[in-house]
């Protein structure tokens, strides 16, 4: 699941270790904790508490960084702050269990769409600064346009890896559409179907080419941003097919987000939500 605990005022405000024993008992396995603000005291008094949970809870925690300044000017002057901001955070956290892993960059966008060779550039960059720390600890990158896995193949492996790295990617992060071809699911329709396990096929054979694991970091059941006009049953159509095409490649998947099926302040799944929340977990 997608959290925004340590990345929104009201997510920081209302977080406590039953959450995570929640989504632990509803069978989450791991969490991507997505991150916004500067690498400071205030950030860390409740970035640490949470990783703490997680690890003490058996969730695994996935730390991702926003880095918008970054995406939206990659100057050099903002992928330094990026990687200035890595290794505050990869020092932090150098002795805490390998189970918490980094994900560098939350989906590639914006004026890094078009400029593969940069963004392969800031990798090296940002690899090479959290090793000096971390040297086995499981880093993510993700290729461009919003981590999409046709752009896999443009990935280039950074030097200080040392075997220890996934990929992210992802589709459907705002959820499926009624209108729009690139992520259309009406009904289910063989040439829907396709859409889906096509875009799983491209991340297994670059999978199968690299010998780089990957997993899916976002994806939404429902097009909630835009207001919901599928039903529960045809979300629970969609989220089962997705589910079982990526269990059956075995890649590992994030659904997004936390706040759309778990109440916060009342420490509650929301009632309506909990049959896809079972399909889903």
């Amino acid at each position: 699941m997608d959290v925004d605990w340590c990345k929104t005022r009201q997510g920081m405000e209302t977080y406590d270790r039953q959450i995570v024993e929640d989504f632990r008992d509803m069978g989450i396995s791991h969490v991507r904790i997505r991150v916004e603000d500067d690498a400071d005291e205030q950030l860390f008094s409740v970035l640490d508490r949470v990783i703490d949970d997680c690890l003490n809870c058996g969730v695994i925690p996935v730390l991702a960084y926003q880095a918008d300044d970054m995406k939206n000017q990659p100057t050099q002057k903002n992928i330094d702050r990026v990687a200035d901001w890595w290794q505050t955070v990869a020092e932090r956290y150098r002795d805490k269990s390998y189970r918490l892993s980094f994900d560098l960059v939350i989906e590639v966008t914006d004026a890094l769409n078009d400029k593969p060779d940069l963004l392969n550039d800031i990798y090296e960059q940002m690899v090479s600064v959290i090793r000096q720390s971390n040297p086995d600890r499981i880093l993510t990158i993700s290729p461009r346009l919003r981590s999409d896995p046709a752009h896999l193949s443009d990935l280039e492996i950074p030097s200080d890896t040392n075997r220890y790295l996934m990929a992210e990617w992802h589709f459907y992060a705002a959820g499926p559409s009624k209108t729009n071809e690139k992520k259309l699911w009406t009904t289910g329709t063989p040439a829907e179907r396709q859409l889906v396990q096509s875009k799983v096929g491209k991340a297994l054979q670059w999978q199968r080419e690299t010998g780089i694991p990957t997993w899916v970091g976002v994806r939404m059941p429902g097009n909630y941003n835009d207001g919901n006009d599928y039903t529960l049953d045809e979300q629970l159509s969609f989220a089962s097919f997705v589910a079982q095409t990526l269990e059956d490649a075995e890649i590992p998947f994030a659904v997004n987000s936390d706040t759309k099926f778990y109440e916060r302040v009342e420490k509650r799944w929301y009632p309506e939500m909990l049959p896809l929340t079972t399909e889903l977990f």
